[in-house]
């Protein structure tokens, strides 16, 4: 199994991590090894936005399955980097995958991870609008799932400055989250 995960395919590493997932949704978590995540979490930067949309959907299923502690400690950062990835695709599937969990991990796991790291992808000056707008996106699925004066605290502030922004795209999706 570890020499499929050296393969030099990519398709060949997501199968054998596919398999490792189904086994270790019947065995449990402890049967997903360091070099299965590790491969996993390589897989993100692969150069084929396909393979990277395909490992970020699988990171955020893993955590769905075998919960927020496990997560939060091997693939959290991993997961969260789908904020400044360059495929539109890659950043909205992570968008979606981003509400499914919140709806799973709940209010506190919202607000002591996910919107301190969402904040600060924002905050980014060197970013284009359209990692700026991923941001906004991921604030909008998550709100559901907090009470408002957390909205009115973490998230309104940003979504303010959002609506100064110089690019009217920006701006535009802000409208279309508070309509």
């Amino acid at each position: 199994m570890n020499e499929l995960l050296k393969d030099d395919n990519s398709e060949v590493k997501l199968n054998v991590i596919d398999g490792v997932i189904k086994v270790s949704k019947v065995i449990g978590s402890d049967f997903l090894q360091q070099p299965i995540l590790q491969s996993l979490i390589e897989l993100t930067k692969d150069l084929n936005w396909r393979v990277r949309m395909s490992s970020f959907e699988r990171l955020a299923d893993l955590g769905s399955t075998f919960g927020s502690e496990m997560f939060v400690k091997n693939l959290q950062t991993p997961f969260f980097t789908y904020l400044q990835n360059t495929a539109a695709s890659v950043r909205n599937m992570g968008v979606e995958k981003s509400g499914e969990l919140a709806e799973k991990y709940g209010s506190d796991w919202i607000i002591s991870q996910f919107i301190p790291v969402v904040q600060t992808a924002y905050n980014l000056d060197k970013k284009g609008y359209n990692y700026r707008m991923c941001c906004l996106k991921s604030f909008s699925v998550i709100m559901p799932f907090v009470q408002k004066d957390v909205i009115t605290k973490e998230i309104i502030p940003i979504f303010l400055k959002a609506c100064k922004d110089e690019v009217p795209n920006v701006k535009f999706c802000v409208a279309k989250i508070i309509a």
